[in-house]
């Protein structure tokens, strides 16, 4: 069953220099995420998958489209409805660091989410499920009291991935969440948020731009390429047919024992990076 529902939207961010052309980021981009399932977007960095993760929990709002979970349209919703319904919607963000307020505990910044939607819980309840949580992402109690610049990249992340699932949010935006990692602290960050996903069924978007960590994560994925989605499958089917150029162009970087040899990567005709379409001022 469907729970977020992402329909026709556009996007367009207005030009990035004096007499260039509006980037359009999204393109009638829609596709689903079901309960309890990881769907990863992958696409190459100024794809538009990091827009549409913002897109989909209504950070950004969209310029035609509609974006829908449980079949009630963001777009439409005042702003104390939607701010009742992100209890439902979180993001873990891409680098760790820059997410937390290097000024508050650690305690703090997980108990925001509580503070916010369920604040009739009073202090010492939001305090023990912050205890509860850190431990559950695998941080020591004694963490709440420190500074984020006290720990390291690993454990910021765990403590952004307590953060956003302290509330029990039904469905989580993952944008990028271990490409900041040490490969040794990446795989133990897929572990846990496997181990989460399993224990609260929550539904995960997971943007990324490495084919090798969405094969291990998600049960489908869709592929992102200058801000429309190109082809969407079931992963294992994705990774033993595609049939998108560009797809295929991703998988035989994937593939290639030494990337850097000339056969590595078997670029499709008339592909675009997009870094080509933003200097040569057409739209992304």
């Amino acid at each position: 069953m469907s729970l977020v529902e992402i329909e026709d939207v556009h996007k367009v961010f207005p030009a990035r220099q004096r007499g260039g052309e509006p980037v359009h980021a999204l393109k009638g981009v829609s596709l689903h995420v079901n309960e309890g399932e990881t769907l990863a977007v992958i696409g190459e960095s100024g794809s538009g998958k990091s827009t549409l993760g913002r897109v989909a929990l209504r950070l950004i709002d969209v310029d035609s489209g509609a974006v829908r979970i449980d079949g009630k349209d963001l777009g439409t919703m005042d702003a104390n409805t939607l701010r009742r319904q992100r209890a439902d919607m979180q993001l873990v963000f891409q680098e760790p660091f820059e997410s937390l307020n290097p000024r508050m505990a650690i305690g703090a910044i997980v108990a925001e989410p509580l503070q916010i939607h369920q604040p009739q819980l009073g202090t010492t309840e939001i305090r023990r499920q912050v205890l509860s949580t850190l431990e559950h992402v695998g941080l020591p109690q004694s963490f709440a009291d420190r500074l984020p610049g006290e720990l390291s990249g690993g454990q910021q992340q765990r403590v952004g991935i307590a953060r956003a699932i302290i509330s029990r949010p039904r469905f989580v935006v993952l944008d990028e969440p271990t490409s900041s990692l040490d490969l040794s602290i990446r795989a133990q960050i897929l572990a846990l948020l496997a181990e989460l996903q399993r224990e609260y069924s929550m539904a995960y978007l997971f943007v990324s731009h490495d084919m090798h960590t969405v094969e291990w994560v998600s049960d489908r994925i869709a592929v992102m390429y200058l801000g429309e989605i190109v082809e969407t499958k079931p992963t294992r089917e994705l990774f033993d047919a595609p049939e998108h150029p560009y797809t295929q162009t991703l998988l035989s970087a994937r593939l290639s024992p030494d990337p850097r040899e000339p056969h590595a990567y078997k670029a499709f005709a008339g592909h675009k990076t997009v870094r080509d379409a933003v200097e040569n001022q057409e739209p992304a």
